[in-house]
């Protein structure tokens, strides 16, 4: 994902932080629906240009739905380092997610739109972070590592859409 990276990194700091700032979480009775940014489509262009990345037009809007979710990322990171935990931790706990769960949610959550959480998602998620045992002194860091990881993963399924490796949305 260097690309992605690169395509951060070059991403005007107003831009990265509106992103940041509009990543809302919906709690409700059962669950929660997860509602990432939506990335300007000129500063994505100037990123990936300033990146040397050519990219068809879809190819674009599938790199501006993954640094949405990259702006997701890190504020889930800074919401586990504001808990005195560490945020790689998300790194840790990625490793544990089985491959295929983590390929069809992140396929899913890589697509416009707000995202509601299944039970078998969030279910596949917390046994993932329980696999990591991470150990956390400030059990409020687990909810944030929750959503690095749907964050994380849906990064990955728009960079897989991007590269033309998974189906439309």
């Amino acid at each position: 994902m260097t690309g992605l990276q690169c395509a951060w990194e070059k991403l005007a700091q107003g831009e990265q932080k509106r992103l940041i700032d509009e990543f809302k979480v919906d709690l409700k009775e059962g669950g929660f629906t997860i509602h990432f940014a939506n990335a300007d489509a000129a500063a994505v262009t100037q990123a990936a240009a300033a990146c040397t990345l050519n990219l068809a037009p879809g190819q674009a809007e599938h790199l501006a739905l993954a640094l949405s979710r990259h702006a997701a990322e890190e504020k889930a990171k800074k919401g586990i380092a504001d808990k005195g935990e560490d945020p790689n931790a998300l790194r840790v706990a990625l490793g544990k997610m089985h491959e295929r769960k983590r390929e069809v949610m992140g396929d899913a959550l890589g697509c416009p739109g707000p995202h509601s959480m299944t039970k078998e998602w969030d279910e596949s998620m917390k046994g993932a972070i329980r696999r990591a045992n991470l150990r956390f002194k400030d059990g409020r860091a687990y909810s944030w590592v929750s959503l690095g990881l749907y964050s994380i993963v849906a990064q990955e399924g728009a960079v897989r859409r991007m590269l033309g490796k998974a189906s439309a949305c």
